[in-house]
């Protein structure tokens, strides 16, 4: 579950144009915490995951939800 958030949470941030530090600051979280969770080193928690969504512009399950080659090509 870690890989795969970490994975969303990138896909969507590339896909906003959003650099990863600019990341944490819009989503009011710490940097160390984006990072944390991107190597996968920790897990996020529910808040987290719902702010970094509201920054990135997605619903919360989508950093949860499996990708499928159809998606990430978007």
């Amino acid at each position: 579950m870690r890989t795969l958030v970490a994975r969303n949470v990138r896909v969507a941030a590339k896909r906003k144009r959003i650099a990863l530090t600019a990341l944490a600051d819009f989503a009011g979280v710490s940097r160390s915490q984006v990072f944390a969770v991107l190597k996968s080193t920790t897990s996020p928690t529910l808040d987290w995951i719902a702010k970094v969504a509201t920054a990135l512009d997605v619903e919360p399950w989508q950093l949860l939800a499996p990708r499928t080659a159809k998606r990430d090509a978007r």
